[in-house]
């Protein structure tokens, strides 16, 4: 374990005096400014163990980090979600300090609900479709999502929409508004495909999973 308090951090020459006993013997220490634990070798690497959760319904999170075996001991600092094994779930690819392979965990949790995964090219916005808004119509439900890849530290998520459609076996309607304003339209799309679209084209191209 570590204690660590920062007064002023843009201050170099800001000192705090010890609050408090600390163990040694467990791997605590103090230093009066943060800016000095590099030359005396000190750093905040806690080697905790990484932690998954579950959510039950949207009504509940169970933790299945050793079930997963995502409860790795190591000082991971990058989570990127995205489809990486490209079978219409989402999967983790995580990354740690000081070297070594990154870890994907795939997620074989079994599911009867139907999604879709979108991807978008743009040409008169930007290639990536960066701000684009899609509308799914199933039924009498409308699930709006906005392209913004997720950007967390040491990592950035696909530029994609991967979208739950729950007990709907086909999408009636899509509506993109792409990022320079343009709408554009789409009818009867099938569920559990990947579904490329290129602004200003008529047609799209599916691919089930």
């Amino acid at each position: 374990m570590w204690k660590a308090v920062v007064s002023q951090p843009l201050d170099r020459t800001s000192q705090t005096e010890q609050l408090g006993e600390v163990d040694t013997a467990a791997g605590e220490f103090w230093v009066r400014s943060p800016f000095q634990m590099p030359q005396l070798g000190h750093n905040l690497s806690a080697f905790e163990a990484n932690r998954l959760f579950v959510n039950i319904n949207g009504e509940q999170f169970v933790d299945a980090s050793f079930a997963s075996q995502a409860n790795i001991d190591s000082d991971s600092r990058s989570a990127v979600a995205g489809d990486m094994d490209r079978d219409g779930d989402v999967d983790l690819l995580v990354g740690s300090v000081g070297g070594g392979p990154l870890r994907m965990f795939a997620n074989r949790i079994s599911t009867e609900h139907h999604r879709v995964r979108i991807e978008l090219q743009g040409t008169a916005s930007n290639r990536m479709a960066i701000g684009a808004r899609v509308v799914l119509h199933c039924g009498t439900k409308a699930i709006t999502r906005d392209l913004f890849p997720a950007n967390g530290f040491m990592g950035q998520s696909p530029a994609e929409l991967l979208i739950g459609v729950g007990s709907a076996t086909s999408i009636d309607r899509l509506t993109i508004r792409w990022p320079n304003g343009e709408l554009q339209e789409f009818e009867d799309l099938p569920v559990d495909h990947n579904i490329q679209i290129v602004e200003g084209q008529e047609g799209y191209r599916s691919e089930s999973f």
